[in-house]
């Protein structure tokens, strides 16, 4: 039964009231928490589709080019390092082996996410040059792998560098980052040998139309790739799109925080 004020009118518990308001703001929360998750997760982590998208002739060349570099860099950097008397050489050819092996892991990782089939042999130059070196000794030895390496190692990183700016895959883009780490810091331990030539690197394969960044066009710089390719490597548009989903988030929250204190207001005065 109801209370009677002094007036004669029925009198609302308050207690109830409060009771029946809880689960209401409790609908309310969790809406407004679902509307805002998409949104959170946009602006820090970015779509689920970027982490999936399809792939550029680049994302794929990236992959098998850096697994053909560890077929052939790492099993012969290992050997320099086990023949060689030069203590520089034993170094650099240890540090390069260990870290082509942990390359090689994440490329294969990377491949394997991506749906990407990689290569199990190197190829019929890289054997060439893995047997030319094989086949010296001494300083000989020494100075034909620093160069070859060097040279491989300048072929592949205008790619790198390209796909890291370029590529609108999350698993290509991380794994581009690595493989930029690493070819710059093997290029810097070799050249710090002492032993490479300053044209080392015009004997170099030409690289690929798709490793400077457009196919048909080897001319575009890694620059103009990404400043006229679409690249968008830090997904402006994303960002753009989740500042105005934020934006009418917070509109739909401000109108929900207003219903919902003329709600509470409305049931105050009910009570009374």
């Amino acid at each position: 039964m109801h209370e009677l004020s002094p007036k004669g009118h029925a009198m609302t518990n308050p207690a109830r009231s409060r009771h029946a308001v809880k689960p209401r703001s409790r609908r309310l929360l969790s809406l407004l928490v679902a509307s805002l998750l998409p949104v959170i997760s946009l602006l820090c982590g970015g779509s689920p589709a970027s982490a999936q998208a399809e792939l550029a002739p680049a994302d794929e060349e990236i992959l098998v080019k850096v697994r053909l570099a560890g077929l052939w860099e790492g099993p012969i950097s290992k050997l320099i390092s086990e023949r060689t008397t030069n203590p520089k050489i034993r170094e650099v050819g240890g540090h390069l082996s260990e870290e082509h092996a942990v390359l090689d892991g994440e490329v294969q990782k990377t491949a394997a996410q991506v749906g990407v089939s990689l290569p199990s042999q190197p190829t019929a130059q890289q054997q060439g040059w893995m047997d030319e070196i094989s086949g010296k000794t001494g300083a000989e030895a020494d100075r034909t792998y620093v160069n070859l390496a060097r040279a491989a190692h300048g072929t592949v990183f205008p790619l790198v560098a390209t796909v890291r700016a370029t590529t609108k895959n999350d698993a290509i883009r991380s794994f581009a980052q690595k493989a930029v780490n690493a070819v710059m810091r093997h290029m810097t331990l070799l050249e710090g040998t002492g032993l490479a030539r300053a044209d080392s690197l015009t004997g170099a394969t030409p690289a690929t139309p798709a490793a400077n960044g457009v196919a048909g066009n080897p001319a575009r710089s890694v620059a103009t790739t990404g400043a006229e390719g679409g690249g968008d490597e830090l997904g402006f548009g994303g960002v753009l799109l989740g500042v105005l989903a934020g934006l009418v988030a917070i509109a739909a929250t401000l109108g929900l925080v207003r219903w919902f204190g003329a709600y509470r207001r409305g049931s105050r005065h009910a009570s009374d």
